[in-house]
């Protein structure tokens, strides 16, 4: 300790003192999923470099993003492994070997391919249409004797829409990915979207607290229900069916020397990454994506106005093909991506040689923190008003440049694999939602945003009045 505080070449950094000598302030915060605004204060005292850690610096230059990123290509953090299910069994998220994360992604990419991502289009709008039907149904209720439900001062039924978006991002990755919907948003109260929740909260706590670590049990729920799923699709394997899906590739993929599969548990965790990245950064930005909009009338009608345009005939009509060149829809969703990142702390990465970053020089196995929340709303970067939702900037400035600047979904050889997929689902559901229904802002909410290892509201909750759309 006395070493990285007064000797270590880091001492020049800028940060709290404490910081020099422990990572204790991290560690407080974490529980409460509050990292990243700590972070974000503290760029805001002591500039770009912020030492947090004996061996932990934050960056929040363009430049130095860059370099963590995609120049210099960093690997994850060894850490990173505190937050799998076991610590020695690496996933594509959680890979800080690059032979591993390369030879992993390229076994999964034929599922994540845009001609494959096009032929799901149908399964996605079966998951959607389900929502919309079910929002049909609660908006039809018009009598206050419905004990379950709530209405506004105008007589509209309220509904949790972030629950019911959620749920439907979990029975589309349900749909494409593992063979069938999980049926959530049917049947109204699904365990799943609370354990996987769970499930993401003991996985920081473990990483962060290993005194606790014989405390902080792992549910054996979702492992069954994954099992469950599993044994499904052997049973049709074994009677000659199978489906080019991601549950397909992860069961019939073999290593190119050994020849050997996968084994149960890792095909089990594996599953349990996709579940947790494919439903909660897609519903975050789509529920964020409404959030602003009806804090914003107009953007909200310049919106429905394209869409109106684009589909006349209504939303059965909707399709993705149509709607994926919509300029203003695109603005929104980039919008909200640049404020809104699923990386709102920052993408982590370790130094693995010494290097100067942004005119510091770091030493090798650093945590080095690329900032991306920060370069996103920098005012040099996006003007005056970075940290307004303002969708324009993308149709009136240099949409081109402007995407150099954004980093929601990583860069470099560490780039989401599926983020076509998310695209192509945020645009979907937000058009579907927007072209069937009229939303009322129900005043007084928590819309708290907490981060454990995906961003989230910390409520679970987003109440709005409803009405089917003329």
């Amino acid at each position: 300790m006395v070493y990285n505080a007064y000797i270590s070449p880091l001492r020049v950094i800028p940060g709290p003192k404490l910081c020099s000598l422990s990572e204790f302030s991290i560690m407080i915060r974490r529980p409460e999923g509050r990292v990243f605004e700590w972070f974000y204060q503290l760029h805001h005292k002591y500039g770009s470099v912020v030492r947090v850690g004996p061996k932990f610096i934050l960056f929040s230059s363009k430049e130095a993003v860059r370099q963590i990123l995609v120049i210099n290509d960093l690997p994850k953090i060894d850490s990173i492994a505190g937050i799998r299910a076991d610590p020695e069994i690496a996933t594509l998220f959680s890979a800080t070997d690059r032979i591993f994360h390369k030879q992993r992604k390229r076994l999964l990419s034929p599922a994540f391919s845009i001609k494959y991502i096009a032929s799901l289009e149908p399964l996605m709008q079966s998951c959607i249409n389900v929502l919309v039907d079910r929002i049909k149904t609660i908006s039809s209720i018009t009598s206050k004797s419905d004990l379950a439900l709530k209405f506004n001062e105008n007589g509209l039924p309220i509904v949790n829409i972030h629950q019911l978006i959620q749920a439907t991002s979990l029975d589309i990755i349900g749909e494409t990915a593992f063979g069938e919907s999980f049926n959530l948003v049917e049947k109204g109260d699904h365990p799943l979207p609370g354990k996987v929740f769970q499930e993401l909260k003991r996985r920081v706590l473990y990483h962060t607290f290993p005194y606790m670590r014989p405390f902080l049990k792992k549910d054996s729920w979702t492992d069954e229900f994954i099992q469950k799923i599993i044994k499904e699709r052997r049973n049709l394997n074994a009677q000659g069916k199978t489906r080019e899906d991601i549950l397909q590739i992860i069961l019939d993929t073999r290593d190119e020397v050994t020849n050997e599969g996968l084994n149960e548990f890792e095909i089990q965790d594996q599953i349990m990454e996709f579940l947790i990245a494919g439903s909660d950064t897609s519903s975050f930005s789509i529920n964020m994506a409404l959030i602003m909009l009806l804090h914003h009338p107009e953007k909200l009608r310049k919106l429905i106005n394209e869409l109106s345009s684009a589909f006349p005939n209504g939303p059965q009509s909707l399709n993705h093909e149509n709607l994926k060149d919509l300029k203003y829809l695109n603005a929104v969703i980039n919008e909200i991506l640049r404020r809104f990142p699923a990386a709102m702390g920052g993408i982590l990465r370790q130094t693995n040689s010494g290097m100067m970053i942004d005119g510091y020089f770091v030493p090798k196995d650093t945590i080095v923190s690329a900032s991306i929340y920060q370069v996103q709303h920098s005012k040099e970067i996006w003007g005056v008003d970075a940290d307004e939702f303002v969708p324009e900037r993308w149709i009136d400035g240099d949409s081109v440049k402007l995407k150099r600047n954004i980093f929601t979904f990583g860069a470099g050889s560490r780039l989401c694999i599926g983020n076509n997929f998310a695209m192509m689902e945020i645009r979907l559901v937000l058009a579907s939602l927007l072209l069937n229904f009229e939303f009322e802002m129900v005043e007084k909410q928590d819309l708290q945003i907490v981060q454990f290892i995906t961003p989230s509201l910390r409520s679970k909750k987003f109440d709005v009045g409803i009405r089917v759309r003329n």
